[in-house]
């Protein structure tokens, strides 16, 4: 499985001399998804986790953009 990194949000993060990898949701919300930091915790999980197995075809970016721009107003 191939993980696509197309919104850009793979970071690297150093923790005790090795690096490990996370998706920032706020590298997200800087690229034009302004509704991502008042998304409830349980659904920025399930975003992070969209964003960590993007492959473009079980996850694909239109499935990452849906959630992101999830109307929390309702």
């Amino acid at each position: 499985m191939s993980i696509v990194n197309s919104f850009e949000t793979r970071k690297a993060l150093q923790v005790r001399g090795r690096f490990v990898d996370f998706y920032s949701l706020a590298a997200l919300q800087q690229q034009g998804y302004p509704e991502v930091g008042r998304l409830p915790y349980s659904l920025k999980i399930l975003l992070e986790n969209l964003l960590r197995h993007e492959d473009g075809r079980s996850v694909k970016p239109e499935d990452v953009e849906a959630l992101a721009r999830w109307d929390v107003r309702g």
